[in-house]
């Protein structure tokens, strides 16, 4: 295990130690095991001294209000925190990972496993055996499966794809993502998939979408189509130009977006995690185009149109709220 992956691993299990410890705090079997795991290795203490820092610091921007039944000491360091549940909805878990800078499965797994894959701030574009070709954004990871004889097929197993293919009737080309299918009849698509959804949107030609519960549709040039939890599927109209926008002219394409989706969006091109403070500023629209190659500025343009601004934490996390 090499270094980079070593720290990432004992801040995964810092993180993990937080949320166990927040979510029982006079569990003291749980405290003496911790104390144990910290006395292990000196990097225990530095990865829980830099995650449990970081937590404090970002604990006022999550909510208005934190209050605190007292201090308990140990000689770690650790203190009690009685933090009202109904102002940290489950931010103890999502924060847990952010404060490590890693994802619970890490890019390094990705770079072992897929045929191609990119990291945080990192593009890649693959020019296939078919003369086929595609465009990888950020934390992005993709199988490819070629057949001698019948079809192609690739698998994107996370993140966002452009693909320009070169098609071929006797040999279908096909991207799976999620739950759905994408089978391609000569045209350039993008295909992006998260843990909450999949979407396809075609900027030329027609591809033909599967999916579970009976999805199954063809989309041509300027359509979109989206699956998220539950089966739900929404439909969409947009410039086909602005499809796959990232890929081929650097630029993030919004149009009444969420600020939410927004910023999930541009957040795997910061060298680093930005995180919106509160629900109410997640659910505002964005509309505009912003630069891909400058992502702290094209969210400070996103943060202005909504009257709230960056916190800057560390040089690698920025907060956004009101």
């Amino acid at each position: 295990m090499s270094s980079d992956e070593t720290y990432e691993h004992t801040s995964l299990e810092a993180a993990r130690w937080l949320v166990s410890l927040e979510e029982s705090p006079d569990d003291q079997k749980l405290k003496d095991e911790f104390e144990r795991w910290l006395s292990e290795d000196p990097t225990h203490r530095e990865a829980w001294a830099a995650t449990s820092g970081i937590y404090d610091l970002m604990g006022p921007l999550f909510a208005k209000e934190r209050y605190s039944s007292g201090t308990q000491s140990c000689k770690s360091g650790w203190r009690h925190r009685s933090v009202s549940k109904r102002i940290l909805y489950g931010v103890p878990i999502a924060l847990a990972a952010a404060v490590a800078n890693f994802m619970l499965v890490p890019d390094y797994y990705y770079r072992l496993t897929a045929d191609y894959s990119t990291g945080k701030a990192q593009q890649m574009t693959v020019k296939l055996a078919d003369g086929s070709e595609v465009s990888l954004a950020p934390k992005s990871a993709i199988d490819v499966v070629f057949r001698r004889e019948g079809g192609r097929e690739i698998h994107l197993l996370r993140g966002e794809g452009f693909f320009k293919v070169s098609h071929n009737p006797g040999r279908p080309f096909r991207v799976t993502a999620g739950k759905i299918s994408v089978t391609d009849i000569g045209t350039e698509f993008d295909v992006r998939v998260s843990q909450k959804a999949s979407a396809v949107a075609v900027r030329s030609g027609e591809v033909h979408v599967d999916g579970d519960n009976h999805l199954s549709t063809d989309l041509h040039s300027g359509q979109r189509i989206e699956r998220r939890g539950r089966g739900i599927v929404s439909a969409s109209h947009e410039d086909a130009e602005n499809i796959g926008a990232w890929a081929t002219s650097g630029q993030l394409v919004l149009e009444d977006s969420s600020f939410g989706d927004a910023v999930t969006q541009i957040n795997p091109y910061y060298n680093g995690r930005i995180f919106v403070a509160n629900r109410h500023l997640s659910a505002g629209k964005v509309t505009g185009v912003y630069n891909l190659s400058t992502p702290e500025s094209a969210l400070k343009a996103m943060a202005d149109t909504q009257g709230a601004k960056l916190y800057h934490i560390t040089p690698w996390i920025i907060v956004v709220s009101y």
